[in-house]
């Protein structure tokens, strides 16, 4: 098959055939924010992506979704900003990985002091990062993550 310059697909009999005009689709997840974007470039993954209940947008509205979109009667609007619920195994991951972060920044801190090598408010510096590491041992970690501590730095 060919294509010419006005759109038209030259099939195998002798009428020409329409080209397929691309559909977009988005998925939403249960508070109607848009987790997924698809376009549909034949009729066949058109009538996939309709059928699993995805909702068709026009290619404007569909070039319009950003982060924090939802999809409100149809119709794509800003929501508020989307916090993110993690999982207990991811918050842990996240909780030890910053545990390991302040505890390197008060062995270099330590290791300044100890060698007489320390500058100008590195002892703050290193009682800050003692409390920092001390109160995210004692967090909640079902908190959203935006309510966790804030590092010293």
């Amino acid at each position: 098959m060919s294509e010419d310059k006005a759109g038209i697909v030259e099939g195998s009999g002798t009428e020409p055939v329409a080209a397929y005009e691309s559909r977009y689709f988005v998925a939403v997840n249960e508070r109607l924010y848009v987790d997924a974007m698809l376009i549909a470039f034949t009729q066949s993954d058109a009538d996939s992506y309709a059928a699993q209940g995805l909702a068709e947008l026009s290619q404007a509205e569909f070039e319009s979704v950003g982060p924090d979109c939802q999809l409100i009667r149809g119709r794509v609007v800003k929501g508020p900003p989307l916090v993110p619920v993690l999982s207990e195994e991811a918050s842990r991951a996240i909780l030890s990985a910053r545990i390991r972060d302040a505890s390197e920044k008060i062995q270099m801190l330590t290791d300044a002091a100890e060698l007489d090598m320390a500058q100008e408010g590195d002892s703050e510096r290193l009682t800050a990062w003692k409390k920092y590491r001390v109160s995210l041992s004692q967090s909640d970690i079902s908190a959203p993550l935006s309510d966790w501590l804030v590092s010293p730095d």
